[in-house]
């Protein structure tokens, strides 16, 4: 609940004020149920012969209006800011303190002892860019909350649907082995699976032969080949009495 007055220089009526350091000025407590306008003044006081900063606060009211600057034989007030303080705060933000430097019928900028400038349009100026800044910035941000709630919807939604497609694919794909599994399972049935196995025995048995043919001396008679008859066939080569077979 502090605001700070940063260095500068301020001239009342011929007196000479110079803030040398920034000056942090606390501020009341809060109301817990009205708003009220604290406003930060640089006052002469003639009565104490003193120039300092004061702080000015309006009554609290659900509509509140800043305190009138005291300006009479006694004291005579420039108006740096007017600070909104909401009821129930424990601190105060930027947003609610309104420069008033340029408000030449609060302060204003002195150009000599005699002439001012009067740059009360100046101010009204500024304060109207800066709301219609904010009004745009404010909206910015709304269209931006609003496109990243849309990219989070669309996300959802392409999540939802891939989620829903692969477990139909999940689904498909084991009904299709279940259906295969099954079928191979008709297939395989105790005949058939026996009659493979023959069928295995017989190729490893013949490819040993093929081996032993192959590979080793042949000194046995590893191999028999029968006839119905003899009609047609010419063999050539020399007996083998002892091993029963013709030798080519």
């Amino acid at each position: 609940m502090t605001v700070t007055v940063n260095t500068g220089k301020a001239w009342i009526n011929g007196y000479f004020y110079y803030n040398t350091s920034s000056l942090s000025v606390p501020l009341a407590t809060a109301d817990g149920v009205l708003k009220r306008i604290d406003r930060i003044v640089v006052r002469w006081d003639l009565t104490n012969r003193t120039i300092s900063i004061a702080v000015k606060s309006s009554a609290p009211s659900a509509s509140p209006t800043a305190p009138a600057l005291q300006r009479d034989a006694d004291a005579y007030e420039l108006c740096l800011a007017d600070v909104l303080v909401n009821a129930g705060v424990t601190s105060i933000s930027q947003a609610n303190i309104t420069d008033q430097r340029l408000n030449t019928s609060l302060c204003g900028v002195a150009a000599g002892i005699i002439t001012q400038i009067d740059t009360t349009a100046f101010n009204a100026q500024l304060q109207a860019w800066f709301d219609d800044y904010k009004d745009f910035s404010v909206d910015e941000f709304n269209e931006l909350v609003s496109y990243l709630d849309s990219l989070k919807l669309q996300g959802d939604a392409q999540y939802n649907a891939l989620q829903t497609y692969m477990n139909a694919f999940k689904i498909s794909a084991e009904n299709d082995f279940n259906s295969w599994f099954a079928s191979l399972q008709n297939v395989l049935d105790g005949d058939t699976a026996g009659h493979l196995l023959n069928l295995i025995t017989n190729l490893t048995e013949r490819v040993g032969l093929l081996e032993a043919v192959i590979f080793n001396d042949i000194n046995t008679n590893p191999f028999l080949i029968q006839f119905d008859d003899l009609e047609g066939v010419t063999a050539t080569g020399v007996w083998n009495a002892t091993l029963q077979r013709i030798e080519c």
